[in-house]
């Protein structure tokens, strides 16, 4: 029977994907090789008295050049921070670090790289500070504390032939041939890029690490990579937004309980038919992971939940969002509401009463996500578990705490998207042809798609100290596991 069900899921996920030469579909790649990636979380927050540090990755496992946009953004609103234009020749590997411009609570971030891998522009060897110049204005605060806190988007634009293929390509030395004349404002049209530019192959992976060498703590997880993002080039020159999710594919396949689902998406109020498929790729009804709050090992736990195409969706008058996204934009953020349920790990807590829980139901104050970025600190109220702004493990103060029943150590959690348009409305496509994989039922109804799309991870610290004359610290992070909910299911 499994062995049944592995050949048709995969006979019918081929079919989905186009194997034949369809029209591309975007979908989050299981193997985490992809044509964009999502690095959920980067940080140079302060905890317990010590910044952390970002280490950023992106892989090429291809026998082709690629042309690639590095975009930073903040956690508040998603404001473009930093973004400039990265060429992996084969094989490459490309690394750079994110650390504090100083040691004051209101520096920004700054993106520092010993790498030579060519970037237009070039990246001077003290780095490039990030910029407030997007979020100016905006109500929430000018400073450069905003940049210390978000997460990062690497898409391939296109693949690099000819004479950008070898400007890019690293001889003996490790140093690649011809930087130069792959930058610029016109590198595609005057520069080495013209008439060297290929579609898209994808085949890129990363991985984030958040360090915090005073504290004993590393953290790191990899990037979520979507696939077949873009069947054309999309490439973009630098000091443009351009070369993001506007210019996907407007189709997406979305495998969940036991179905297979290949939809197109309209353009309609402002939104683009790409961002509401990529979206639909990871839409989320819920999301599930442990906490770990023990009191002997000082341990505290931080969920991090972000939105990556939230601010797609803020095109409405004075900021009306639309579907999914309900909560308008205000000063205190644009605040989706959440129920939560938790437990510990012998059950307790799954039939209490509801005035045990903490936060409250859904409409009350606590119980929402706010920012793009968001990170969730789980508190328990034991001395050792912060009680303050800012959250236990990553220092975030776009943070919400989450108050488990006093007394439970570790457990784990539920956390549901609630928002009127979350549940109703949802992402609606034009057109879907579904399958179910067990009984081969078929249907071509509109699938709605119900939830949130979003990413993240969860990181605990078991705090031991000084032991032996030895620091004994640990951090770790895991990424969250999830409900999909789509109807009508076949």
């Amino acid at each position: 029977m499994n062995t049944f069900k592995r050949k048709a899921l995969s006979t019918v996920v081929l079919g989905a994907l186009g194997a034949a030469g369809a029209a591309h579909a975007v979908y989050h790649d299981p193997n985490g090789l992809g044509q964009a990636l999502i690095y959920p979380y980067y940080s140079v927050q302060t905890a317990n008295g010590s910044a952390f540090n970002t280490y950023i990755s992106v892989v090429n496992s291809t026998s082709q050049g690629k042309v690639l946009k590095v975009r930073f953004r903040e956690g508040k609103t998603s404001a473009e921070v930093l973004d400039f234009n990265l060429y992996l020749s084969p094989n490459d590997v490309w690394t750079a670090a994110i650390i504090p411009t100083d040691s004051s609570a209101t520096a920004g971030g700054r993106l520092i790289t010993s790498d030579t891998s060519c970037t237009n522009p070039a990246i001077s060897a003290s780095g490039i500070d990030f910029r407030n110049y997007q979020y100016v204005g905006d109500g929430l605060g000018n400073g450069l504390d905003r940049t210390r806190e978000g997460y990062a988007e690497i898409i391939e634009m296109a693949t690099i032939t000819g004479n950008a293929l070898s400007a890019a390509t690293h001889n003996s030395a490790g140093v690649p041939a011809n930087c130069a004349i792959l930058r610029g404002q016109t590198v595609a049209t005057t520069g080495g890029l013209a008439g060297n530019l290929s579609i898209p192959t994808g085949g890129i992976n990363g991985t984030g690490t958040l360090i915090n060498v005073a504290n004993g703590v590393e953290m790191g997880y990899n990037a979520t990579a979507l696939s077949n993002v873009s069947s054309l080039p999309i490439y973009a020159e630098v000091g443009t937004e351009q070369g993001n999710f506007n210019q996907a594919e407007n189709i997406s396949v979305v495998v969940a309980n036991n179905r297979v689902y290949r939809s197109t998406f309209p353009a309609t109020s402002g939104v683009t038919a790409g961002v509401r498929a990529v979206s639909s790729a990871i839409d989320r009804s819920a999301i599930i992971n442990e906490y770990v709050l023990d009191t002997f090992t000082r341990s505290n736990t931080d969920w991090v939940m972000t939105f990556p195409t939230k601010w797609y969706f803020y095109v409405g008058a004075a900021g009306t969002p639309e579907s999914p996204f309900t909560a308008p934009l205000t000063t205190s953020g644009a605040c989706e509401p959440v129920a939560i349920n938790f437990f510990n790990r012998e059950e307790a807590g799954a039939a209490a009463a509801l005035e045990d829980f903490s936060p409250l139901p859904p409409g009350t104050p606590g119980s929402a996500l706010c920012w793009e970025s968001t990170v969730m600190s789980i508190r328990n109220g034991a001395t050792h578990v912060p009680s303050g702004a800012t959250s236990g493990v990553l220092g975030s103060v776009n943070t919400v705490p989450i108050n488990v029943r006093t007394g439970f150590q570790n457990g784990w959690m539920n956390v549901a998207f609630t928002g009127t348009n979350a549940t109703t409305t949802g992402i609606t496509a034009a057109t879907t042809a579904s399958t179910n994989v067990i009984t081969g039922a078929t249907l071509a109804t509109p699938a709605t798609y119900v939830g949130l799309p979003v990413v993240g991870f969860m990181v605990r610290t078991f705090n031991n100290g000084n032991v032996n004359g030895t620091l004994s610290n640990y951090g770790s992070a895991f990424d969250h596991k999830y409900r999909e909910t789509i109807t009508p299911a076949p």
